[in-house]
């Protein structure tokens, strides 16, 4: 009952308390290698610094098709360090990195492991149906599918 006369009262005001609020959440995230910004920031970043590099492109190169129907762009985008992501899965059963021939997979109950380790619950024949390591749901192999990060 005695906060105005405590030392710590501009901390609880409102303008002082938001202030203080995105401060700890910046630290916070920066600790744990998280960026502090929304994940609609980032996208909106990095549509900005690249519309006009591929803008450019599509002026330079009209009537090519061919890169835009591929995986990968004609031109380098240096989005600085900031927005470079590199999205990878490891698999919880084998410890595996995912690759394109090992791909993660999700199971019906929800659960993703590679396809390997997927490949191998199953006794007998590929048809049978096999316990995810995780929880006690059936699943068969017909039902996984594979995702994409």
């Amino acid at each position: 009952n005695d906060l105005p006369n405590s030392p710590y009262a501009d901390l609880v005001l409102d303008r002082e308390f938001d202030h203080i609020a995105n401060l700890f959440q910046r630290d916070c995230c920066l600790v744990l290698g998280f960026s502090h910004h929304s994940p609609l920031t980032k996208v909106v970043s990095v549509g900005a610094l690249s519309l006009p590099i591929l803008m450019k492109a599509s002026r330079i190169m009209p009537g090519k098709s061919e890169w835009s129907s591929g995986t990968e762009l004609p031109v380098e985008i240096d989005l600085g360090k900031d927005l470079k992501f590199h999205s990878i899965f490891a698999c919880p059963v084998s410890r595996d990195q995912s690759t394109d021939d090992n791909p993660p997979m999700i199971l019906p109950c929800g659960h993703v492991l590679c396809k390997v380790s997927i490949d191998r619950l199953p006794k007998g024949s590929s048809s049978s149906k096999f316990k995810c390591p995780y929880c006690p749901s059936q699943q068969t192999l017909a039902h996984c599918k594979q995702i994409w990060f």
